[in-house]
């Protein structure tokens, strides 16, 4: 009877353990299924710019966007993005820093910048070295150490930020008008003097056709902007900055500026380079190049290009565009200002986030194929579909798709390879040999800026007029325009150093040697 007592609890025992375990093992599994749907709807809010984009800055509400709810499920996230107005991004980051309360991830314009620095030193955001190390294998597998060790990303050994990168070396190439050149059997110009003769021959030999003496050889915009190959064949790009004898000078007051000026002149006096350029705005530039279609040689965004092209032809419909190496000067060197490896904004994640990990996962999954997807081709369905295997792209033609193409392939680029570093989208996009050879050419040519990531000294903030776009534009306007002798180069200097120069010269160089290895 005992041991039928014992044997019934002995069941009984069995029963209701097993019971438990299946209640535990119940359990368990809710809270599997809990923490996958928690992964999955893991909400991160980030701050950010809306890049000057205008199809983001029309959106009543940009996270409810359908390229940012894709970006959100092939992250495991959902993004709840708030804004910074573009053009008065600075002013709106600094009421951020003022508020003191932080999203989980910020889009900033540098740890080194001038808003972010005293955010950095006060402990706003945390060092991100050992949750890369331990959940971020693409960022540690395609982020160079150079990127790294960026002054705008990493501060005495940690790393604050995770770079944006920059897929092209400098921002201005040359571009020409190749129809000009085959008609005029003209080889692709290497030297300065060769590029002289081009520009000579563009103005003299009528090679539009039309049998009037119309065509501007060269065209630029005001201040020198988009005009700066000569300047970059002497090496003295004039927003740019070069250590000399142990001091870092702005490369407007070196002797070779004054070479390069005389080129401008004979250029502005032959009517090589166009005589409106000093005080041309945009609209203008465009409107010679684009609209009469009368313009040999420009200079502009080795990624823009195919646009250029496809608006030429719209009413030059014979034009042609090639891009070639930038005139070189005496060192057998030129081309651009070279830019840092690091894009102009990087993304910090607050000290106050509880959940870093879920952002260095999110941020690290950029690199995947699925998101480069997104980000290159948009929505299966709605901008590509898949044929045999192979994606078929349907470029945009009409106004609101190629606004679209600007979220997914701009605005949603947080870090990562561009759309225009995948060789299958250039090589079916309309033009993309233009864009691919614009690269290549920013890639093997350009000038070092020793001030590269250098804030504005002092005094040119107390003194405007000190920096590139005043005393010394003014100048160089005078002497092109017949108004100044470039003799007075020297005089100029002395002019510039004694209204407060030198001390921008000291202060520039104290920045250099604290911050340059």
């Amino acid at each position: 009877m005992l041991k039928g007592k014992k044997r019934k609890y002995a069941y009984l025992l069995m029963a209701v353990m097993c019971a438990i375990m299946l209640s535990l093992a119940g359990c368990s599994s809710k809270t599997n299924d809990s923490a996958s749907k928690s992964e999955k709807d893991k909400n991160i809010k980030i701050v950010m710019a809306d890049r000057g984009i205008q199809a983001v800055e029309a959106s009543p509400n940009i996270s409810n966007d359908k390229y940012v709810k894709k970006l959100g499920e092939l992250t495991n996230t959902k993004l709840n993005l708030e804004l910074l107005s573009w053009a008065e991004y600075e002013q709106n980051l600094t009421l951020v820093f003022a508020g003191g309360e932080y999203p989980d991830v910020m889009e900033v314009n540098g740890i080194n910048s001038p808003q972010v620095a005293p955010a950095v030193d006060s402990g706003v955001f945390m060092p991100l070295n050992d949750l890369i190390e331990k959940h971020a294998p693409n960022l540690k597998k395609y982020i160079t150490q150079e990127q790294w060790d960026s002054p705008s990303v990493s501060k005495d050994g940690q790393i604050y930020a995770i770079p944006s990168t920059n897929y092209v070396r400098n921002l201005s190439v040359v571009m020409v008008r190749k129809d000009w050149m085959d008609k005029l059997n003209i080889e692709t110009p290497k030297t300065l003097d060769e590029y002289v003769e081009m520009l000579r021959r563009f103005k003299n030999e009528d090679p539009n056709g039309n049998g009037e003496k119309d065509e501007i050889p060269w065209s630029a915009r005001e201040n020198f902007r988009y005009g700066e190959a000569v300047f970059g064949a002497y090496d003295v790009i004039p927003t740019d900055w070069k250590v000399v004898g142990g001091k870092l000078l702005p490369n407007f007051i070196r002797p070779e500026m004054k070479e390069a000026l005389a080129v401008y002149k004979e250029l502005y006096d032959e009517k090589l380079l166009d005589n409106e350029f000093l005080v041309q705005q945009g609209k203008d530039w465009d409107a010679k190049i684009k609209g009469k279609g009368n313009v040999g040689m420009f200079i502009h965004d080795p990624t823009y290009p195919d646009k250029w092209l496809t608006e030429i032809q719209n009413n030059t419909p014979s034009a042609e565009l090639e891009i070639i190496p930038s005139p070189t000067g005496p060192d057998g060197k030129g081309g651009a200002s070279i830019l840092s490896p690091v894009g102009g904004m990087v993304w910090a994640i607050p000290a106050s986030n509880e959940d870093p990990v879920s952002v260095i996962k999110f941020l690290d999954k950029f690199y995947s194929e699925d998101v480069q997807t997104l980000l290159t081709y948009g929505l299966e369905g709605d901008n590509y579909t898949i044929e045999n295997g192979k994606i078929n792209y349907k470029y945009p033609t009409d106004q609101a798709s190629i606004q679209n193409e600007t979220i997914y392939q701009n605005f949603l680029r947080f870090i990562g390879p561009s759309h225009l570093e995948n060789e299958e989208f250039l090589a079916n996009r309309p033009h993309g040999d233009l864009i691919k050879q614009g690269i290549e050419v920013s890639q093997n040519e350009g000038r070092k800026n020793d001030g590269l990531g250098m804030p504005n000294p002092p005094t040119i903030l107390e003194r405007p007029e000190l920096q590139k776009d005043g005393l010394w534009v003014e100048f160089a306007a005078k002497v092109l325009t017949g108004k100044e002798s470039l003799d007075n180069f020297d005089k100029f200097v002395e002019d510039w150093k004694k209204r407060g120069g030198s001390k921008i010269i000291d202060e520039a160089t104290e920045w250099y040697k604290s911050n340059k290895k």
